[in-house]
This record gives C-alpha cells, structure tokens and sequence, in this order.
C-alpha cells in the first residue's frame, strides 16, 4: 500500500453553470479533511450566514481543481445555488457524509 502513497487524487468532470463537465473535482485526502475540519472550528466565531459562505468557499477551493487561488468576491460572482451544489458535490465526492458532520457539529448548516 505504501507504494500508492502520493498517487494523484480521483476526479471527475462536473456540469457548473449549465455547462456540461465544465469542472473538474477531486476527492479529498484524510489530511485534507482534517484541516477543513480545523478551518471549521476555526469559523465558529462567525455569523452562521458567514460560516455557510466561508465553508462552500473553502471547501471549492480545497476540491475544484483549478480554484484554488479564487477569492471570495469572486467566487461570490457565481449564483449561491450553483456555489452550494458545487460543495456539495466536493463533499459526496470525497465520502463526506454531511448529515453525520451536521449532527456531530462538525460542519454549520449549509444551504444543500
């Protein structure tokens, strides 16, 4: 198994926008999830509003290849729906269950 370690992450093509496969995702290592999980906690001091936004951005930026470097405006140009879905295409992708993370308070309560 050690051999495997550092091989590229799993993606798949996504449909943003309307447009077909217009994104790519990628899964989330174990240490990628932890330190999400640490900007979470990090985000607590916010407004739950704030927490939501922070967290779709965080979470793209994270698992949407090629956003890495999008700042908040500009993700914010985007529809909050499309933005939504996107995450949560990030966190099924990786074998995120958000219901458990919701219940365990691990993750606010973000628009699905």
């Amino acid at each position: 198994m050690r051999e495997l370690l550092g091989t590229p992450a799993a993606t798949r093509k996504y449909d943003f926008l309307g447009k077909k496969n217009s994104v790519e995702v990628r899964k989330l290592s174990g240490r990628e999830v932890k330190d999400f999980q640490k900007e979470i906690e990090r985000l607590k001091e916010l407004s739950p509003t704030e927490q939501g936004t922070q967290i779709q951005n965080s979470i793209i930026r994270l698992g949407v290849v090629g956003a890495q470097d999008l700042t908040d405006e500009e993700l914010d140009n985007f529809p909050l729906d499309e933005v939504s879905k996107l995450a949560m295409e990030v966190f099924r992708f990786s074998g995120i269950n958000l219901d458990e993370a919701k219940a365990e308070g691990n993750v606010s309560a973000t628009k699905t």
